[in-house]
């Protein structure tokens, strides 16, 4: 059926030209007047900006900066639920709370976020009660903050003081006036930070143990132990073990340490000088 139609005829003249050169200038008239149009726009509009600009601020002199108009960090972060709002603070005994607190710099602390916990940790353990601390964070906004604090280990007497020290020589802090405490005491410049090791060999000796009531430290290189009853005992420097020893045995130098008033040498090696304590040294020694 299709193949008996056919297209109809037409004279050669009535075929239509083809467009080639009349299209591509009309688009590109076309795109230049768009371009036109948006330039002018954006000139008209530049020009009254900068008139409403001239106008409204005198000719700029009475300019905001932009930032007066957004909201403050502070008020950004509470609306985020992320400024640190509460710090809990667990195992400090000795430790002021404040002390903390400052320590962890609250004020300037800011959000969870951007908050320096290794900073703070080492500026609270330098606090003289804190051995180690730990900061966790508790989202969204608080802190939690456990310390370990330092044990004292001896009583340290200083310029007419008495002072709290544990086994690194760290001093704690004072004693309270009138606060009786039953730990070793020290003496001299220095004492503090030498004696845990002649401590932990006084433990090895009980008869010195027993007897034993406070080290000077003399010259920042030996001991002089002052005993009950009046006994004081000059150590040679770094030859504390074997003048313990010696002190300990059951002969005659061992019986020195159950006499009164006696000031015993043992600074020269090989050789051991006795002779009787001052009247000075021994009210001094029951003062103590």
């Amino acid at each position: 059926m299709f193949s008996t139609l056919t297209a109809p005829t037409r004279d050669e003249s009535e075929t239509p030209q083809p467009l080639t050169g009349v299209l591509p200038r009309r688009r590109r008239a076309s795109k230049q007047a768009a371009y036109g149009r948006r330039l002018g726009v954006a000139v008209f509009t530049g020009l009254s900006g900068a008139l409403a600009f001239s106008l409204l601020t005198d000719g700029g002199r009475q300019t905001r900066a932009v930032a007066t108009f957004l909201p403050e960090t502070q008020q950004v972060l509470q609306w985020t639920g992320l400024l640190v709002e509460q710090v809990t603070l667990t195992g400090q005994r000795f430790t002021a709370d404040a002390d903390v607190f400052a320590a962890i710099d609250i004020p300037n602390t800011g959000s969870l976020i951007t908050f320096d916990a290794a900073a703070a940790r080492t500026r609270i353990e330098a606090l003289p009660w804190v051995q180690t601390a730990t900061i966790s964070r508790i989202y969204p906004a608080s802190l939690e903050v456990r310390i370990s604090e330092r044990r004292p280990s001896a009583l340290w007497i200083n310029n007419g003081r008495e002072y709290l020290v544990d086994g690194s020589g760290r001093v704690l802090s004072p004693l309270k006036s009138g606060t009786n405490v039953k730990l070793p005491r020290l003496s001299g410049a220095g004492a503090p930070e030498q004696a845990q090791a002649l401590l932990e060999l006084i433990v090895r000796f009980p008869r010195i143990a027993e007897r034993f009531e406070m080290a000077e430290r003399v010259g920042g290189r030996r001991w002089t132990l002052h005993l009950k009853d009046g006994v004081v005992v000059h150590l040679g420097s770094d030859r504390e073990a074997r003048a313990f020893a010696a002190l300990s045995s059951p002969d005659e130098l061992g019986n020195l340490l159950t006499s009164r008033n006696l000031v015993v040498d043992l600074r020269s090696r090989g050789r051991v000088t006795v002779r009787p304590a001052s009247q000075q040294t021994a009210t001094n020694q029951t003062q103590s």
